[in-house]
């Protein structure tokens, strides 16, 4: 009687635990990151939070131990270096869109995904939008800017529709080219509020669906087969 009574008060505490309203924020200024606000607390999930530095581990005989597992791994690292400059280079060539158009893509598919599960519920904070969009040819940065101002313009159809958008006064957004610049820069903050397991729910279901638009490589339309003629 005992174990169902323990089993019975885990269960209502995780209940309560997931019925916690929490908000998961989205942001992008170098790189993209993701963290969790609950109950005041907030939780880093990516990018991982930088280690502390610790006096100890700068003390003599610790930095003579770690210059000499440098020096045994220098050559190896000299040789994996030239390998991974050469990936670099190809990835450079190979991308065609910046990052803030995978961050664009992350923001459409979870809110997509939320509106449609959870579009009572859902509240949504955009604190901030700001990209200047530029790549340092005129003609790149215009056709840049054009899907960048399509993703945007989606968002904003996706909250206008669902009326989840909180304080839309207070919104700062601003998306314009800059053909002076030589590449795109941005500031971006948006919050989803939703119950816990309906914010863990969203995740899983958006992020396949983000990787999916991400991995998207868009093949062109099979042709329409031909009915035989009797």
């Amino acid at each position: 009687m005992t174990a169902l009574y323990i089993v019975g008060g885990i269960l209502l505490f995780l209940t309560a635990v997931m019925m916690i309203r929490a908000e998961a924020v989205i942001s992008y200024a170098d790189e993209f990151g993701l963290c969790l606000k609950i109950i005041g607390l907030k939780i880093r999930i990516f990018p991982k939070k930088p280690k502390k530095v610790r006096i100890r581990n700068y003390s003599v005989k610790r930095i003579e131990a770690r210059r000499r597992k440098e020096a045994r791994a220098a050559e190896k690292k000299a040789k994996k270096e030239a390998k991974k400059a050469q990936k670099k280079k190809a990835a450079k060539e190979k991308k065609e869109k910046p990052d803030i158009i995978r961050t664009l893509k992350i923001i459409s598919s979870a809110l997509s995904v939320a509106v449609k599960r959870f579009g009572k519920h859902l509240k949504i904070r955009i604190a901030r939008l700001h990209i200047a969009v530029a790549t340092g040819d005129a003609a790149s940065t215009a056709i840049l800017y054009g899907g960048i101002v399509q993703a945007v313009c989606y968002i904003a159809s996706l909250l206008d529709a669902s009326s989840t958008l909180r304080a839309p006064a207070k919104a700062d957004v601003d998306v314009h080219a800059d053909f002076l610049a030589e590449s795109t820069k941005a500031d971006v903050e948006i919050g989803f509020s939703l119950r816990l397991w309906q914010l863990l729910d969203v995740a899983f279901r958006a992020g396949f669906a983000a990787l999916r638009k991400m991995n998207d490589t868009a093949p062109a339309d099979p042709e329409p087969k031909k009915k035989g003629s009797s």
